[in-house]
């Protein structure tokens, strides 16, 4: 969910792939939760959530369409399914969230959960509402508290139905709050806002931007704005009658990839911690039987695979990382490409800081290279560290080479002792002894 204060879009980083539930302070968040089969329609786009209104056709916010990557995969009733056609609505205004709202074709009919038809009369205002979501939970009193796997709902008012605009306010307990009063969070934008019928429910609203929350997202008085789904009927209508030859010249555009089988000193040269210029962390490391990112201060990994040429990409998002190296193989930065335009990320490179400290001595270190992870520790996440002493002869060769200390023992001495002999310094007058240098293993 994107946040305004007045007028003002205010810049945020989104929670990717977590939905979030607000709800009263006073109310066990047990009485919240559901399951699937209550709400089969409500479908998780990773980043955002969506509304499966016809068997092709899933209904979402406009404003989270650029994190949308080619082809995204979506998962409805255990089946697999992909994203042909991502269609914003022409009007969308990102600076403002007016016409809010986006369609997606899949690849093909969803046949096993039945669709949620839209709420099509103009008399929504002080309806009753349910909200939908899974991730992240919160209660009005202090905010966003922390994460659950589990389905939650929560109910509202509509406070007002007019224009291209559902409203509602987040009530206390002692200002008339209902049972289960509550409001979607980050992470819900593109969710729906349900009206039960005598059919059933129907799609009245899509969650967009909350206002009034100078003081915390989520908090009790802060108004939630649902993009209202009756002022937009005529084109829902229009665009799920577009044949597939105009809906493409229509459509976001997003590349596609084909993944390739890295090799594994591409992988294991890829591997590390990298910064941004603005000094925040980034991490690719080993997961599972694939490699993934993080950002600092976040568990949360994202699979990347490789494509052709030195480019790597994730097809949960829209995002690709160009890889550049040196010409013994390693890999020096990566430009990341995505939503946000380009970015750079400087691999940190352990052996740095000694180099520095090398010029200093006058000794220059002309060719270094990090030791290759074994695969036993990219498999298992092991890390640790290798002690070692060395001398460097008069022509720049290493020789000599002691392990001092390693943890954990066995384990990364045969690379570092492999990866240290192939250092070479400029030429000296006089060979130089007892040498030390560690190398860390550090996800």
């Amino acid at each position: 969910m994107k946040l305004l204060t007045g007028s003002t879009l205010i810049t945020l980083l989104f929670s990717f792939y977590s939905n979030a539930i607000i709800i009263r302070h006073d109310i066990n968040p047990e009485k919240h939760q559901v399951q699937q089969t209550e709400y089969q329609s409500v479908v998780d786009l990773n980043f955002l959530t969506g509304t499966l209104i016809a068997p092709q056709w899933i209904l979402t916010a406009a404003h989270g369409t650029a994190y949308m990557p080619g082809k995204q995969e979506v998962i409805i009733n255990h089946q697999k399914y992909y994203v042909e056609y991502i269609i914003e609505h022409p009007q969308f205004n990102e600076s403002n969230l007016s016409h809010d709202i986006a369609l997606l074709k899949l690849d093909r009919p969803v046949l096993t959960v039945a669709s949620t038809g839209i709420y099509t009369l103009e008399d929504e205002k002080s309806k009753h509402v349910w909200f939908v979501g899974r991730g992240d939970i919160g209660n009005g009193q202090v905010g966003i508290t922390g994460s659950t796997d589990v389905l939650n709902h929560a109910e509202n008012l509509i406070e007002n139905a007019e224009g291209l605009w559902l409203t509602f306010d987040f009530d206390s307990p002692e200002n008339n709050a209902l049972p289960l009063e509550g409001i979607s969070g980050p992470g819900d934008s593109g969710g729906p806002a349900f009206i039960k019928t005598s059919t059933g429910y129907k799609v009245a609203g899509v969650s967009s931007h909350q206002r009034n929350n100078d003081n915390g997202e989520g908090l009790y008085g802060v108004e939630e704005y649902y993009t209202r789904v009756s002022a937009h009927m005529q084109w829902i209508k229009n665009i799920r009658a577009t044949p597939n030859q105009k809906l493409s010249t229509i459509a976001l555009k997003r590349p596609t990839y084909k993944v390739v089988n890295p090799k594994r000193n591409e992988t294991t040269a890829l591997i590390g911690r990298y910064t941004l210029a603005d000094g925040t962390e980034f991490f690719i490391e080993p997961c599972a039987e694939e490699v993934c990112y993080r950002w600092e201060n976040s568990t949360r990994q994202v699979e990347v695979f490789k494509t052709t040429d030195d480019l790597w990409f994730t097809p949960k998002i829209n995002r690709t990382f160009k890889v550049h190296s040196s010409d013994n193989g390693m890999v020096n930065h990566i430009v990341m490409k995505d939503f946000h335009g380009q970015r750079e990320l400087i691999k940190q490179d352990q052996v740095k800081t000694l180099k520095n400290k090398i010029k200093t001595r006058g000794r220059q270190l002309l060719t270094h290279v990090e030791p290759v992870w074994p695969t036993k520790a990219i498999d298992n996440k092991i890390e640790g560290s290798v002690t070692m002493s060395f001398s460097i002869n008069t022509d720049g060769s290493v020789d000599n080479i002691e392990i001092i200390e390693s943890t954990p023992n066995g384990m990364f001495e045969k690379s570092s002792i492999k990866a240290l002999a192939q250092w070479k310094y400029a030429e000296l007058d006089k060979a130089l002894v007892d040498i030390k240098t560690k190398f860390d293993f550090s996800l």
